[in-house]
């Protein structure tokens, strides 16, 4: 039986150089705006990427993908400036700081006091607490094996402990959240714990907060950090988005998802294949990295490099590859003007 397809041949692959990471998250923020009509045409002239008029875009069509995490940080901000909504999926560096993992295990002991280890992780990484202290503190919870914890439980532990100056902060802040920990979204249980705990103005726990604006009981949130895959784990600037959201996320993130237009940024030496001087590059998971990637671009493919342009891109047949630069726009002095 022959099979035949419907759907055009599409748009040629585009691939973009810019001067710097920067400007290549400009230019990718400014794009997405003029796919979805935020920008007027003077300021469309200053990108190259003309296409047929009548093609607008919805936030939710577009995809930004990339090889590493730490790469999201320069296109969030460009993104923001743009007043772009989107967001980050995938086990973003910062579920990795101490102040995440501490919160995280503080609420894990709070629904399940069998969790000794939690407990552990929580007064190590926020107070310090004393090794002597540590072992008493958990063996006690270990015997009492409550599977609930309450407030009556919380009572009778403080007594026997009060006069421990490093567990006076841990009961104060499990005596206020136990009776909310069921019944709050996780948001606001966040932002109550940092602004208690002492921790607000730090990225890290922001981050964690944007996360957990997607669930609606923190048992739920709980759940999805610890066995969610990488495209289940999802953060935004801060709150749900009804009408879409562009998404960013890794090569790896990307797996088994399709998406009306892909940018694949950073397809630079070095970082596509990525090189490190701990580890040798496996060039054939690369190769089939940047496949994944490609492949992930259902009409439109858009590659951006702000470095030398990785050896993939020579993998491309060159009458389907169309070659572009961008350049910040100059004033009639010949000094550079911000793109923003």
């Amino acid at each position: 039986r022959l099979l035949q397809p419907y759907s055009g041949s599409g748009a040629p692959v585009c691939h973009v150089t810019a001067e710097s990471e920067l400007s290549e998250g400009i230019f990718i923020a400014k794009e997405i705006n003029r796919m979805v009509g935020g920008i007027d045409m003077l300021e469309a002239q200053d990108f190259p990427l003309h296409r047929e008029e009548g093609t607008v875009r919805g936030f939710s069509d577009l995809a930004v993908l990339y090889r590493t995490h730490r790469q999201s940080r320069i296109l969030e901000k460009c993104l923001r400036k743009e007043g772009i909504p989107y967001v980050v999926a995938g086990r973003d560096d910062f579920l990795a700081d101490d102040h995440v993992r501490a919160c995280l295990c503080f609420f894990r002991f709070l629904l399940d006091p069998r969790d000794v280890l939690s407990l552990r992780v929580c007064l190590k990484l926020l107070w310090n607490c004393p090794e002597d202290l540590l072992q008493s503190f958990t063996g006690y919870w270990e015997k009492a094996a409550h599977p609930v914890l309450t407030e009556k439980v919380l009572f009778e532990a403080k007594h026997l402990y009060d006069n421990r100056e490093f567990l006076k902060k841990w009961f104060a802040l499990a005596l206020e959240f136990i009776p909310r920990i069921q019944r709050e979204k996780p948001i606001r249980l966040l932002a109550d714990w940092i602004k208690q705990a002492g921790y607000t103005q730090t990225e890290p726990l922001e981050k964690l907060m944007n996360t957990s604006v997607f669930h609606t009981d923190m048992p739920d949130f709980l759940q999805n950090l610890l066995l969610g895959q990488e495209s289940d784990l999802v953060r935004s600037m801060g709150r749900s988005y009804a009408s879409g959201a562009v998404t960013l996320m890794t090569l790896h993130g990307s797996k088994g998802l399709e998406y009306p237009v892909v940018f694949l940024c950073g397809v630079n030496k070095g970082m596509i294949p990525l090189e490190s001087a701990s580890y040798p590059s496996d060039l054939s998971e690369e190769r089939r990295l940047f496949y994944v990637g490609i492949t992930r671009a259902k009409e439109e493919l858009i590659l951006s490099s702000s470095n030398e342009p990785s050896s993939f891109l020579s993998d491309i047949p060159a009458d389907s590859l169309r070659s572009v630069s961008v350049k910040r726009r100059t004033s009639a002095g010949g000094q550079q003007l911000s793109l923003f």
